[in-house]
């Protein structure tokens, strides 16, 4: 379980960052691009990824 979820943290980090990219309009040719919409859920996906990845660490193993 641990490696799924680091991957799916890792894909939702890259994903987010180019989301907040686009949305930030530092990415260009997209429909995407500046659009604040983009911007906001690229950051939540960036947020949710790095809990994700930060999540195993801050278990406690019995």
């Amino acid at each position: 379980m641990t490696v799924a979820r680091r991957i799916l943290g890792a894909v939702l980090v890259l994903t987010g960052a180019v989301w907040v990219g686009q949305g930030l309009d530092l990415i260009q040719g997209s429909s995407m691009t500046g659009s604040t919409f983009w911007a906001v859920v690229g950051g939540i996906c960036l947020a949710a990824g790095l809990g994700l990845l930060s999540w195993p660490w801050r278990q406690q193993h019995a």
